[in-house]
């Protein structure tokens, strides 16, 4: 009955019998002043001169009672239409609507621990209570709902949708169903896509309802954010605020898991890092972390001992992976507030040992042995293995498959040689240059070097020059490097090695001190004690290139002077370490498995002659799909004809993702995704009312409810606050209503 009652008085199409009960008592006092015929009498004269006298009062007192029916009319249908009072305006209901739009706040943070559930079931009970409350006034008000993660669609089903008794049961349906991502995001995109739902919106009421933790790094000093907020008040629709939780709660969570995983090998040492960082207020003490190596605990742990509140604290580790396969590291922390970013992942391709190709222009190859040496005197300590190989080499072979390369000594290369190594740096390959007597310094200006950036990064003189070494000169190290990581191992020492390096012969760069030949983007790393730059390091496309202007090992020129003694001399244990930093920063990290933010879509691409098209994922929790590449949409000339690409977009999940491929010769290759909660997400400081209000400045159709706070929703009708007025109001104008007429009724 009660539902029956609101849908029928709610309805305009009551309005025109309203206007017919108001205008009654009008014409009932019309008809009442006509129902008489007038006869006229001796008596009545005197009668009608008094009347005379009094008809000013008596006809003020008539329409004042005319006026008071009137309003009684008035009061009965303003009680029955649900007169509505606003801050700032009266709206008398009949079948008018209100729009909700709910922003839900789903990311990662709301998964923060709050009594014995979540900031994220909190909210969603709060939305389940809006709808509860609308239900009771079904076909008045509209719905919609939207995930602060996905603010370009809302909830399937729930967009401005009447709020009824149905409605309600789908949404405690889908409510039980929803869970909370694992995503970070903007509210300002949320607001912005509220705005544009309500733009055109013409209900009577519109209210954007935001429900989050507000958390003071999404919402203090969002400009954007603030910003929305003072449209949608200036277009009179009203913001609501509402908290999941009034204070930060500690937490520890580990940001950052990474290491040197291009040069992994199997049976090989891997240094890892990981950082953790105390976003609470207290320090932290007996910080303590699990390493777990594809899902197996390690018997031992990351100490990173005592975090000052506000800190982050390092430690680094090494890791064995035994076997030559993909493999995945995990590094876990105890639980606290927020369980999600206790935990950090990483996805390692372990090779059997890491191919280094190294091409020698030298007679018997001699230079590059010493760097082979280097790298690999004991393959399964340093896990790379050179491939020495001639410059005529370079055009027969297949450079994608090696990780590194290394140009010593070449004297020149064939333009088709040039155009393969610029296509294997540019998709990310890393490339090295050692000089020596064979190189012309005519092909490397006019082929391998331009002021744009090419594989070369200087143009060179037309000889090598020597360094002088005068006789009363003050003993200092011929090579002085620059601040720059590659030498961080060798000035840490107590003992200066670089001391015990000679340079005697090296190539000048081309032109004035001042204004060498030198391409753009282009980083000195190390020059000799005159002053000359020596050492280089530039990119080109995705890969980078080092270039030194000197040789690899201890090259003799024809008056028998020796290049440099690095690599045989005191210092040669320094040329050692010094080659296998380089490699660790020149190789290749194309191949490395990613690692990305939680939400990301993940993109596989392979060409159909080497694999099926059919792709079997497996998620973190070993939920396996089969999916279908396909040709990819958008392609270039380069794009071969076999060219087949997918893309995966569940990936709320974090943890690591699993690709296999099957090769046309029924061999399978993995490829891993390590996905990971974004670090900010841990950071639970939140916003108070003061700093918030302050952004928003003089925005009036603003509030901030407290969590656990639901008064605010309406536990009445929209004009609860006015019925019992309009009833005390209807009892005492009816008593006065009652009292005129009685005392009019002996005049007439």
């Amino acid at each position: 009955m009660s539902t029956w009652i609101a849908q029928h008085f709610l309805n305009p199409a009551f309005f025109w019998p309203g206007v017919a009960l108001i205008a009654a008592p009008i014409i009932i006092h019309l008809i009442n002043r006509l129902r008489y015929r007038k006869v006229r009498f001796a008596a009545m004269e005197f009668l009608l001169a008094s009347q005379k006298r009094n008809r000013r009062k008596i006809l003020i007192e008539q329409l004042l009672l005319l006026f008071m029916r009137v309003a009684l009319i008035i009061l009965i249908v303003a009680l029955i239409g649900r007169l509505i009072v606003d801050p700032n305006q009266i709206s008398v209901f009949q079948g008018a609507k209100s729009h909700h739009v709910v922003i839900l706040d789903d990311t990662a943070s709301m998964q923060d621990r709050e009594g014995d559930g979540d900031l994220f079931a909190a909210a969603k009970e709060t939305v389940r209570r809006i709808v509860a409350e609308g239900a009771r006034r079904p076909g008045s008000q509209l719905l919609s709902l939207i995930l602060m993660s996905a603010p370009d669609k809302t909830v399937s089903g729930l967009s401005e949708r009447t709020i009824d008794e149905t409605l309600l049961t789908e949404v405690t349906d889908q409510l039980e169903s929803l869970s909370c991502s694992s995503q970070t995001a903007d509210p300002a995109t949320a607001l912005e896509s509220a705005r544009q739902r309500l733009g055109d919106d013409r209900s009577a009421l519109r209210t954007v309802h935001v429900l989050s933790d507000f958390r003071k790094q999404d919402w203090i000093d969002n400009k954007a954010a603030t910003s929305l907020i003072r449209e949608l008040d200036k277009a009179g629709i009203f913001v609501n605020l509402v908290r999941s939780v009034d204070e930060g709660h500690e937490n520890l969570g580990v940001v950052e898991l990474q290491g040197e995983v291009e040069v992994a090998a199997a049976g090989v040492p891997v240094s890892l890092s990981a950082t953790v960082e105390n976003f609470g207020s207290r320090e932290a003490k007996d910080v303590r972390a699990s390493i777990f190596v594809d899902d197996v605990r390690l018997p031992r742990t990351v100490d990173f001992q005592t975090i000052s509140a506000g800190d982050k604290s390092t430690r680094r580790f090494d890791v064995v992976f035994s076997t030559a396969e993909p493999h995945t590291v995990r590094l876990s922390l105890d639980d606290d507030a927020l369980e999600l970013d206790n935990q950090r992942y990483l996805a390692v391709d372990v090779p059997v040992a890491n191919p280094v190709l190294i091409i020698d222009g030298s007679p018997a190859l001699e230079q590059a042995l010493y760097i082979a040496d280097a790298l690999a005197a004991n393959q399964s300590v340093t896990g790379y293995a050179p491939d020495l190989r001639t410059p005529e080499d370079l055009r027969r072979i297949s450079l994608d498959r090696y990780h590194l390369i290394y140009l010593v000594n070449v004297p020149e290369l064939a333009p088709d040689a040039v155009a393969g190594l610029e296509d294997y740096v540019r998709n990310g390959g890393g490339l090295i240059w050692y000089l020596g007597d064979a190189v012309r310094p005519a092909f490397y200006n006019e082929k391998l070097f331009t002021a744009e950036g090419s594989l070369f990064p200087v143009q060179l003189g037309l000889a090598p020059e020597t360094l002088s070494r005068e006789a009363n000169a003050t003993v200092t190290a011929d090579l002085i490097p620059n601040d720059h990581p590659l030498f961080d191992v060798l000035a840490g020492g107590e003992v200066p090695l670089l001391d015990l390096v000679f340079v005697n012969l090296f190539y000048p760069v081309k032109g004035a001190a001042e204004s060498p030949a030198v391409s753009k983007d282009v980083r000195t790393v190390a020059e000799l004690r005159t002053g000359n730059p020596v050492m280089f390091e530039h990119r080109l496309g995705n890969g980078q290139i080092f270039t030194c202007l000197t040789a690899a090992g201890p090259l003799m020129n024809p008056e028998g002077v020796i290049w440099t003694n690095w690599a045989n001399g005191p210092g040669s244990f320094s040329f050692v370490v010094f080659q296998l930093e380089l490699a660790k920063r020149m190789i290749r990290t194309d191949r490395a498995f990613p690692q990305l933010a939680t939400g990301s879509p993940l993109e596989v691409e392979f060409n159909q002659t080497e694999y099926l098209p059919d792709v079997e994922v497996e998620t973190p929790d070993q939920q396996i799909t089969r999916i279908q590449a396909s040709r990819p949409e958008s392609v270039d000339a380069g794009t071969p004809q076999t060219a087949l690409e997918l893309t995966y977009g569940e990936t709320n999940q974090p943890g690591v993702y699993s690709f296999t491929l099957s090769s046309q010769e029924g061999t399978q290759k993995q490829r891993l995704f390590a996905l990971n909660v974004p670090a900010q997400e841990g950071n639970l400081d939140v916003a108070a009312d003061e700093p918030l209000f302050r952004e928003l400045g003089e925005a009036e159709n603003v509030s901030i409810q407290p969590a656990g706070s639901f008064e605010w929703i309406r536990s009445e009708s929209p004009g609860s606050e006015m019925r019992w007025m309009l009833l005390v109001g209807l009892a005492a104008l009816s008593l006065f209503e009652q009292l005129l007429a009685s005392r009019l009724s002996y005049v007439d």
